[in-house]
């Protein structure tokens, strides 16, 4: 497994290095973000009772299981459409090879050169705008 790192052929695509991390792992988290919205979607327990949110708790704040699910759908689909709407930037050949190498950590050789690693910048550039960590 590599290091990652950033391109800083595009200063204006170069982020702080945790701003670069945490939107490496916003991505990596795509598929469990989808499967758990999926479940939430599907989800077809009835709501029982009232839940208190332990932070909110001070304050007195009480949201019931149905809130806490729609709240976290709501965050959920945010954080998807971001990375995807980053995603539909980028040139079709690269999108799959971006993807893998950022989630599996897959080493790229079918494409030599920097031409997709500058796309892969520019996607991780967008989706931290679009998702609000930069």
């Amino acid at each position: 497994m590599s290091r990652e790192w950033q391109m800083t052929q595009l200063p204006e695509y170069v982020m702080p290095n945790a701003v670069y991390y945490q939107t490496l792992w916003a991505v990596r988290d795509l598929e469990r973000m989808e499967t758990r919205l999926e479940d939430l979607m599907y989800e077809t327990q009835s709501p029982k009772g009232i839940v208190v949110n332990e932070s909110s708790k001070k304050y007195g704040t009480r949201r019931s299981k149905v809130e806490n699910r729609a709240m976290e759908t709501a965050i959920l689909q945010e954080r998807i459409d971001g990375i995807h709407q980053a995603l539909v930037l980028v040139p079709m050949k690269y999108r799959e090879t971006i993807l893998d190498n950022i989630i599996q950590r897959d080493n790229v050789s079918q494409y030599p050169g920097k031409e997709w690693k500058l796309w892969k910048q520019k996607f991780l550039y967008t989706v931290a705008h679009n998702l609000s960590i930069i």
